[in-house]
C-alpha cells in the first residue's frame, strides 16, 4: 500500500483534477484556492455557476490541477455596502416564502418508494402515499395567505375604514374618492390586491422554474438514455430531476384558487349583509336558517356556491397532479387547470361588472362577514392534513384507512362545533380531540423501526405543522400590524417643556379584527414562553459543566514531537474509547487551552439539538391550533381570565401578545439580515440550503431549487475532464466538498451512476470509477439521512443509520456513540448499483475512494460512517487547531483546508485512483 502511495506521489500516471465545492458559507473561489482574488481566473461558467483556478497553479502531490466550483451567486456579488443591503432585502423576501419552503420539505421527508417498472425509464413520477395530501396542504397555505391579504385589503381598508362618510385618517387622501362607492363595489376593487399578490408570487415562481428548465430536462434525458434498470436511488432517476417538480398545472391552480376564494368571500358577504340575525356576533352559530336566509340575495348566493364548487374542483385537480404520467392524462390535467383559471377570472370579472351595474344598495355593515369564519376553517383543514403526516410511516393500508377516517371525522366535528350552541359544543370539540388522539396512537404503534429517521418517521407532520405555524405567524403579523397602523390616533399630545400629556385612550377595538389572528397572537405568546422555558432548562442542564467527548483519532505524517495536538485524546480533554457507565464524564479543572477546546465543543453541540426543539415546537403548535380553532375553548379560557384577573385582562393579554408577535418577527428579520450581511460562518445558512436543495414538489411558490442547477453543472464539468478526447493519459477527479458541497457531490455521483467514457484511453469505463470524494464538515448522515430517508437514507449512502440527538445529554449523540463503540461498525453496503460507498469502492479496496473529515468543535460537521476509528473505512479526524493562524485559535466549521489531515486524506484518494490504474 505504501509503495503504491509513494509511486503515486513521485510519478503520477494519472492526471487528476481536484474540484473544490464550497458549502454553507459560500466561500469565495480565491479563498478555496488559498490565494488572492487577483491570482485566479475563470475556467468555465457564468455569474450563477462557475469554475475557477489559480493563474500560477502547478502540479503537486499527485494533483495536476485544482479548480473551485462557486455555486452561491449571492456571495459572489460585490462586497460593498450596496451589495450587502441588496442581499439583505433579497433574503428578507425569501424569508416570507418560509411556509412554502417548509411545505416542500414535508414532501421530501416522506417515505417515497423507488420508481419501478415503466416509471424508471420514462418521464413519470410516482410521489407515493401522502404526495396528494402535501400538495393540497400547500394549496391551503396559499389560501391562508390570501385570506390574510383579504382581511387587510377588503375588510380593514375597503370596508371598516369607510364608515358614514368618514375615512381612516391613516389612509392617504388618494383613497377619499372611494368613500362614495357602494360597499360591494369598493370590496370588489380592493379584492384585486390579494389576487395581484398571488400573481406576483406566480411570476417569481415561474421565472425561477424556467431559468434552468431546459438544462435540467437535458440532464434528465441523459440519465434516461444511460440507465433503464428499476429500483435505483431517487437521485439517479430521471423523474427526480425533471418530473417531480411542480409545473404549470399546479401554478395555475393556485392562482385560480386564490381568485375563487376572494370571489367566495365577496359573494358571501353580499349575500348575508342584509340578514341582521346571522353572523353578527363574535360567536354566532351557523344555523340552517342562516344558510337559507342568504338566498334573499340570490345572485350573491349562487356566486358563493359556484366559487365554493370551483374551489372543490381545484382541490381535486391539485391532488391528481401529484402523480405525473407520460400519457394524455397529464395534458388533460393541464387543460383542466387552465379551464379553472379562465373560469375564475371570468367569474370575478362578471361579479365586479354586476356590482357596478346594481342599483340597489344593501347597506354598510361594520365588518366584512366573509372573513368571520373562513380563516379558522382553512386552519382546521390544514391542521388535520398536517396531522395525517404522522401516520404515513405506516405501510399497512388498514392503519392508513383508519387514520383517514378518524381525521376526516375529527375535522368535521371541530368545524361542526361552530354550528352548535351551549354545552353541546364541548361534546363536539371533545369528539374531535378524541379522534386526533386515536389517530396518533394508531400512528405511533406501528411495528416498523424508525429510530434512524427524524422524529421517528414523522418528519412530514413536523414540517407541515411548522409550515402552518410560520404561515399564521406571517399572516397575523400582517393583519394585526395593519390594524394597529390604521387604528393609531392622529391626535397630537400636548407638550410643555419636558412633559407630554397623553391623548384620550382609544376604544378597546376601534377596528374589528378576524378572531383567528388575535387568537394566534395569544397562542404564539404561550408557545414562545414554553419554548423559552425548554431552552433555558436544556442550557442549565448542559452548560453547568465540561464533559469529555469521544474524539476521532488523528493521523500525522511525522511522529509526535511534543505538539499538544498530537497528544492522546485524554490530554486534549476527550476520550478515545467511551465507558458506557460514565460517558460523558465531567472534566473538573481543565487547563487553559483545554478549557477553550471544551468550551467550543460544548457550544458547538448545543446547535446539534435543533431536531428535538423543532419537534417540541410542532407539538406546541398542534395543541395551539386545536385550541385556536375551537370557539368554546377560547371562550372558556377568556372567561377564566376575566374571573381571575378582571374585565380588562383580555385586552391586556391581547396587546401583550401582539407585542410578542411583533418582537418575534423583528428578531427573525434581524437574524435574516445579519445572515445576509455577514460573510462569517452562520448556522442559519445550512437550514436555508437544505430548504432550497430539493425540487419544488410540494408548493409552487417555494424558493427555487439550486440543486437543479449545481448538480448538472458539476456533472458536466466532471464529464468534460474525464471525457476529453485529447487526453493522452488516464484521468481522475477528486471532489473536495465542504458542508453542503458534500450533499451536492453525493447527488452528482448518484446521478452519474452508469455513465461511461465514450472514447479515448478510458473508453467504456464507468465515470464514477474515476471519481473520488473528500468530504469534510458534512451533514450527510446526521441530518440528510435522517430527515430525507428516501433520498439520502442509510441504504442509499451505504452507511449505518444514526439515532437522533438528545436534548438533555451532555453529548447529544451519546446513544449512537455508545452503540457503535460497544457493537462495532457494520461493513459498508457494497452494492455499487445502489449505495454511494459501493460506487466509491468501499467493497473491494483497502482505501476506498471516499474520505470524510470531522472534528468535535464543528457545529455542522459529523462523521459520515461512524464515531469509532476501528472498522470505519471513510471517516478520519482532523485537528481542532486552525491552520496557518498567527494566533492559536479553535477551528470550527471552516479551516479544514491546509490541515495535515486534509492533505493526508487527499493523498489516500490519489493513491486509490492510482491503484485502480495499476490493476488494469
Amino acid at each position: 500500500m505504501f509503495g503504491t502511495l509513494l509511486n503515486a506521489l513521485s510519478g503520477p500516471r494519472t492526471d487528476i483534477l481536484e474540484i473544490r465545492i464550497h458549502g454553507v458559507r459560500n466561500t469565495p473561489p480565491a479563498e478555496m484556492l488559498e490565494t488572492s482574488p487577483d491570482e485566479i481566473e475563470r475556467v468555465v461558467g457564468d455569474d450563477l455557476g462557475s469554475f475557477w483556478r489559480r493563474r500560477d497553479e502547478r502540479p503537486e502531490r499527485g494533483i495536476r490541477s485544482i479548480e473551485a466550483f462557486s455555486w452561491g451567486a449571492q456571495a459572489r456579488t460585490g462586497g460593498g455596502a450596496l451589495a450587502a443591503i441588496g442581499r439583505a432585502f433579497v433574503h428578507v423576501g425569501w424569508f416570507l416564502l418560509l411556509p412554502y419552503a417548509l411545505a416542500n420539505l414535508g414532501y421530501w421527508t416522506r417515505r417515497i418508494d423507488p420508481q419501478r417498472g415503466v416509471s424508471a425509464g420514462t418521464p413519470t413520477w410516482n410521489g407515493d402515499f401522502g404526495a396528494a395530501t402535501v400538495r393540497v396542504f400547500g394549496l391551503l397555505l396559499t389560501l391562508i395567505a390570501v385570506a390574510a391579504f383579504c382581511s387587510v385589503a377588503i375588510d380593514l381598508v375597503g370596508v371598516q375604514c369607510f364608515r358614514d362618510g368618514e375615512v381612516c385618517a391613516a389612509l392617504p387622501p388618494l383613497f377619499d374618492g372611494l368613500a362614495d362607492l357602494e360597499r360591494d363595489r369598493r370590496a370588489a376593487l380592493f379584492g384585486l390586491a390579494p389576487i395581484a399578490t398571488v400573481v406576483v408570487l406566480y411570476v417569481i415562481a415561474r421565472r425561477g422554474r424556467v431559468a434552468y428548465e431546459e438544462r435540467v430536462k437535458k440532464f434528465g434525458t441523459e440519465l434516461d438514455a444511460r440507465q433503464q434498470e428499476d429500483d435505483r436511488p431517487l437521485l439517479a432517476t430521471r423523474g427526480f430531476w425533471t418530473e417531480s417538480r411542480i409545473g404549470q398545472t399546479s401554478e395555475w391552480l393556485h392562482v385560480a384558487g386564490a381568485i375563487a376564494l376572494v370571489l367566495f368571500l365577496l359573494a358571501l358577504d353580499s349575500a348575508y349583509l342584509a340578514v341582521d340575525s346571522c353572523w353578527t356576533g363574535d360567536s354566532s352559530p351557523i344555523t340552517g336558517e342562516c344558510l337559507v336566509a342568504g338566498f334573499g340575495n340570490p345572485v350573491a348566493a349562487w356566486f358563493a356556491i359556484g366559487a365554493a364548487a370551483l374551489l372543490v374542483a381545484i382541490v381535486v385537480l391539485v391532488a391528481l397532479a401529484s402523480h405525473t404520467t407520460s400519457d394524455s392524462r397529464t395534458t388533460a390535467k393541464r387543460m383542466a387547470s387552465m379551464a379553472c383559471l379562465v373560469v375564475a377570472i371570468a367569474a370575478y370579472g362578471a361579479w365586479t361588472w354586476l356590482t357596478f351595474q346594481a342599483t340597489e344598495e344593501h347597506g354598510g355593515g361594520k365588518v366584512f362577514l366573509g372573513l368571520i369564519g373562513t380563516p379558522i376553517a382553512l386552519i382546521v383543514l390544514a391542521l388535520f392534513l398536517a396531522l395525517a403526516g404522522a401516520g404515513w410511516k405506516n405501510r399497512s393500508w388498514t392503519r392508513r384507512v383508519i387514520s383517514s377516517i378518524l381525521l376526516v371525522g375529527g375535522a368535521a366535528l371541530l368545524l361542526g362545533s361552530h354550528a352548535r350552541v351551549g354545552d353541546e359544543r364541548w361534546l363536539w370539540v371533545g369528539g374531535a380531540v378524541l379522534c386526533v388522539l386515536i389517530h396518533l396512537v394508531n400512528a405511533w404503534t406501528t411495528p416498523a423501526n424508525h429510530r434512524f429517521e427524524a422524529w421517528r418517521g414523522q418528519g412530514a407532520a413536523v414540517a407541515m405543522l411548522l409550515a402552518l405555524f410560520a404561515s399564521m405567524a406571517l399572516s397575523s403579523l400582517l393583519v394585526l400590524g395593519v390594524a394597529s397602523w390604521l387604528g393609531t390616533s392622529t391626535d397630537k399630545a400636548d407638550t410643555s417643556y419636558i412633559w407630554r400629556t397623553p391623548p384620550e385612550p382609544q376604544p378597546e377595538r376601534s377596528l374589528d379584527i378576524p378572531d383567528a389572528y388575535e387568537r394566534f397572537a395569544v397562542v404564539l405568546t404561550a408557545i414562545a414562553v414554553l419554548l423559552v422555558a425548554l431552552i433555558i432548562a436544556a442550557l442549565v442542564v448542559n452548560m453547568v459543566r465540561f464533559a469529555r467527548f469521544s474524539l476521532p483519532k488523528l493521523a500525522w505524517s511525522t511522529p509526535s514531537d511534543g505538539d499538544e495536538e498530537r497528544a492522546p485524546a485524554h490530554d486534549r480533554g476527550g476520550l478515545e474509547t467511551p465507558d458506557p457507565s460514565t460517558y460523558a464524564p465531567r472534566v473538573t479543572v481543565p487547563a487553559a487551552r483545554n478549557r477553550r477546546r471544551l468550551t467550543v465543543r460544548r457550544s458547538s453541540h448545543l446547535l446539534h439539538r435543533g431536531e428535538p426543539l423543532f419537534g417540541w415546537l410542532a407539538v406546541f403548535a398542534a395543541i395551539g391550533f386545536l385550541s385556536l380553532s375551537s370557539a368554546v375553548v377560547y371562550e372558556g379560557l377568556r372567561a377564566l381570565v376575566v374571573a381571575w384577573f378582571g374585565e380588562n385582562a383580555p385586552a391586556g393579554i391581547r396587546a401583550a401578545s401582539t407585542a410578542v408577535l411583533v418582537a418575534v418577527a423583528l428578531a427573525a428579520v434581524a437574524a435574516v439580515v445579519a445572515h445576509a450581511a455577514s460573510s462569517s460562518e452562520r448556522p442559519l445558512g445550512v437550514f436555508w440550503d437544505v430548504v432550497a436543495f430539493f425540487p419544488r414538489a410540494g408548493h409552487p411558490f417555494a424558493p427555487p431549487c439550486f440543486g437543479e442547477r449545481v448538480v448538472p453543472e458539476l456533472a458536466a464539468r466532471t464529464r468534460a475532464w474525464l471525457n476529453d478526447p485529447s487526453a493522452r493519459r488516464r484521468r481522475g477527479v477528486i471532489l473536495t466538498a465542504h458542508s453542503m458541497g458534500s450533499t451536492i457531490s453525493a447527488a452528482t455521483l448518484m446521478a452519474m451512476r452508469g455513465d461511461r467514457v465514450p472514447a479515448g484511453v478510458m473508453e467504456d469505463e464507468e465515470l464514477v470509477d474515476r471519481i473520488a470524494l473528500l468530504s469534510y464538515g458534512t451533514q450527510l448522515r446526521a441530518y440528510f439521512s435522517r430527515f430525507f430517508p428516501s433520498v439520502f437514507g442509510p441504504k442509499d449512502l451505504g452507511v449505518p443509520g444514526t439515532r437522533g440527538p438528545s436534548l438533555w445529554r451532555s453529548d447529544p449523540w451519546r446513544s449512537q456513540v455508545l452503540d457503535e463503540f460497544r457493537d462495532g461498525l457494520p461493513a459498508p453496503n457494497t452494492d455499487p448499483e445502489r449505495s454511494l460507498t459501493g460506487m466509491l469502492g468501499a467493497h473491494d479496496r483497502e482505501v476506498p475512494r471516499w474520505r470524510s473529515l470531522w472534528r468535535r468543535t464543528d457545529y455542522l460537521g459529523f462523521p459520515v460512517y461512524g464515531y469509532p476509528r476501528v472498522g470505519n473505512p471513510v471517516d478520519r479526524g482532523v485537528t481542532e487547531s486552525a491552520p496557518a493562524s498567527y494566533l492559536w485559535r479553535i477551528a470550527t466549521h471552516s479551516d479544514y483546508l491546509g490541515t495535515e489531515q486534509f492533505l493526508l486524506a487527499r493523498d489516500d484518494l490519489v493513491a486509490a485512483l492510482a491503484a485502480a490504474d495499476g490493476e488494469r
